[in-house]
């Protein structure tokens, strides 16, 4: 018999970082969707999701989520589950 994981499905909505001039596409979204362990706070994972790596640049510049986009709040957040 199949097992649930059950988690977090969460919906940010988003906007771009001021500081970030750059053309990735990440910083065109206002809404994203991603997944979190059961638990986890809000402020947790809006950390999480600002310190997450996205890529490094010809310049070897490293940049991550926070750097590029904010989270403005948190449109939906539910728990959810899948089969293992």
């Amino acid at each position: 018999m199949k097992t649930k994981k059950k988690f977090l499905n969460v919906v940010f909505n988003v906007k771009r970082h001021p500081a970030y001039k750059g053309g990735h596409e990440l910083a065109g979204f206002d809404r994203i969707h991603t997944t979190f362990s059961l638990g986890t706070t809000e402020q947790e994972m809006i950390d999480e999701f600002h310190g997450e790596l996205v890529n490094i640049d010809i310049d070897g510049k490293t940049w991550t989520k926070g750097e590029m986009i904010q989270v403005v709040s948190i449109e939906k957040c539910f728990e959810d589950s899948s089969n293992d």
